[in-house]
């Protein structure tokens, strides 16, 4: 699909009002795009909003989806980019807390804002380029606040997801949350338990993935909401307090070593880490992963490797541990730990002294086979040099071959791999032994 360049998005969705309008009906761009132009943040897409009807909009432009019908919204194509068109709209009771009883279409554009959550996501922009700003947005950019639209507690009661939605703003904006709207969220939060979990794990990621990640879960721990969730996500969550003050998260591209850093500092184990992202329904890939992060830590502090002095105890600690968990888990924990250093220090007895992640890296790299299928051996070889019968002794003596040559004890060659486990005499059936 074609990407477009935040002014030339904009340019492109004026166009498409402007069709509209050229049909004989009102369009406006509204909400996010015109709270990010405001901000002079990039674009990433364009909503409009419109006083035509669904099949109305699809008679105008050739390439249209039916994505929303029932909430009156179609995605139109222009140049191989979608732009959401939805007709105007109210909403009614919201009886279970999460989507609206019905939803009807009005003729104005004000009733249509009026049902949204925040106040600098309910504002516009006509084809004239001016804005419609009922709910002084546009001042509460400028004050630097998040701030319901109406009554925040009814706000919240309607969907209580905004209740994390304003965090998230909050933190991404670097704004501070208006008091009532604290107030709202303070009485509304229990309504968090209406919220499926697969809703709260993507705002819970979208924290994790913004500009400040540490803001987002300080400002969550204090709000108390996660408690209020249907499955049992906030002791897996790191508190104000255990928040790491010096995290570089700009340092972290991939948002899994932005969640090791989070739960590294709750002090979770491989379990709780896998088990706090199926809750969020993570896919189980990305689960797996987390919860490999987590047990290199763990791991790494039951073989003491903090409490050892020489680099060559630290080096084997550090092959074994990687070869164990997997070296993708071993650098997904080291980016972890080398943004923010102040998680190594809670886990050094007397100090980092002997914290040097640059080595880590190094030996990770240096590392001549990473897997048993790295090795210059196979299994079938091991049983044809012994003429043992095939068994658990392959696959151990296979790691066993492997260690060593991580280590730097062998060299990964045929020849030296197939002497060594030829010393090997296998006393007792399925034990390998060192080789």
């Amino acid at each position: 699909m074609t990407e477009l360049d935040g002014e030339a998005l904009w340019r492109k969705g004026m166009k498409l009002i402007a069709s509209i309008e050229e049909a004989g009906f009102a369009a406006y761009l509204v909400g996010g795009c015109v709270r990010d132009r405001l901000l002079g943040r990039a674009l990433r897409d364009i909503d409009i909003a419109t006083s035509a009807f669904p099949e109305q909009v699809t008679a105008i432009f050739g390439k249209v989806v039916p994505t929303g019908l029932k909430h009156g919204t179609v995605t139109v194509l222009e140049d191989g980019c979608p732009f959401e068109v939805t007709t105007f709209r109210r909403e009614t009771a919201y009886s279970d807390g999460r989507h609206p009883d019905e939803v009807a279409f009005v003729p104005d554009l004000r009733t249509d804002l009026s049902r949204r959550d925040f106040t600098f996501n309910a504002m516009a922009v006509g084809s004239d380029g001016c804005l419609v700003d009922p709910f002084e947005g546009e001042a509460d950019l400028r004050r630097r606040v998040v701030r319901c639209v109406g009554d925040a507690r009814e706000r919240f009661g309607e969907d209580a997801l905004r209740m994390l939605r304003a965090i998230r703003f909050a933190a991404e904006l670097r704004f501070e949350l208006d008091e009532e709207l604290r107030s709202g969220l303070r009485a509304q939060r229990e309504r968090l338990a209406l919220v499926a979990m697969e809703r709260i794990g993507a705002e819970l990621d979208k924290m994790a993935g913004g500009a400040d990640p540490g803001r987002a879960f300080a400002l969550l721990a204090d709000s108390g909401l996660t408690r209020h969730a249907k499955e049992t996500v906030a002791a897996a969550l790191p508190g104000r307090a255990e928040l790491p003050p010096d995290a570089r998260w700009s340092e972290l591209d991939d948002e899994n070593a932005r969640w090791a850093v989070l739960l590294l500092a709750a002090g979770m184990d491989a379990a709780g880490a896998g088990e706090l992202a199926r809750s969020l329904r993570f896919n189980g890939k990305r689960a797996a992963r987390l919860a490999a992060a987590l047990r290199v830590d763990g791991d790494l502090r039951e073989a003491g490797f903090w409490e050892a002095t020489d680099e060559a105890g630290r080096r084997r600690i550090w092959i074994r541990t990687a070869l164990a968990c997997g070296t993708e888990a071993a650098g997904l924990w080291l980016q972890a730990m080398r943004a923010a250093p102040s998680l190594a220090a809670r886990r050094a007895a007397g100090g980092c002294a002997y914290w040097q992640p640059e080595r880590l890296a190094a030996w990770l790299r240096e590392m001549p086979a990473a897997s048993v299928s790295g090795l210059a051996v196979r299994g079938d070889e091991l049983v044809r040099l012994t003429g043992r019968k095939p068994g658990p002794w392959v696959a151990a003596a296979l790691a066993s071959l492997l260690e060593r040559v991580a280590l730097g004890e062998l060299p990964n060659e045929a020849g030296p791999l197939l002497q060594a486990a030829s010393s090997f005499t296998g006393e007792r059936e399925g034990e390998a032994g060192r080789i």
